[in-house]
């Protein structure tokens, strides 16, 4: 994708967010929209949304994401098997998010658990964005709060 479609792309985002009461900025390198969302207890959760493909008719996903754990990359050589059926089973149990996997970046040593979801940008509006950045926020700070106790995110 073009430089100038994506910022096209984030920048419709950052109008629904608006319509939504949503605050967020487009990042510096063009690459996302970031909000920042209050979860309880006095905890946050920064959500990402990004353009991250097209439907088989065209229309443009974007990936509403939120950082839940962050491990380095050799964590998951020693993922014991009831670890990974218990990422499962909160994929099963979680409504509107799902956990993954993510590289934390491109020189990283490290990988992201991220709760995330995707939507179809043409038909998003401001209620469906406000909720789905409300589910993915407190998926990613439930396992977040699981894994470390922390509020790193």
């Amino acid at each position: 994708m073009k430089v100038e479609e994506r910022l096209a792309l984030l920048k419709q985002l950052e109008s629904v967010a608006a319509l939504a009461g949503l605050k967020g900025v487009i990042s510096d390198d063009g690459q996302f929209f970031l909000m920042g969302f209050e979860v309880g207890d006095g905890r946050s959760q920064r959500v990402f949304v990004r353009p991250t493909g097209s439907t088989p008719d065209g229309k443009t996903v974007v990936t509403i994401s939120s950082p839940a754990h962050l491990q380095s990359k050799g964590w998951f050589s020693s993922f014991s098997r009831e670890d990974a059926i218990n990422l499962l089973r909160l994929n099963e149990n979680t409504f509107f998010a799902r956990y993954g996997i993510q590289d934390a970046g491109p020189i990283s040593k490290e990988m992201m658990i991220v709760a995330s979801s995707d939507v179809i940008l043409e038909t998003l509006d401001a209620e469906e964005l406000r909720a789905h950045a409300h589910f993915v926020s407190h998926a990613a700070d439930a396992y977040e709060k699981k894994m470390s106790k922390a509020d790193d995110f």
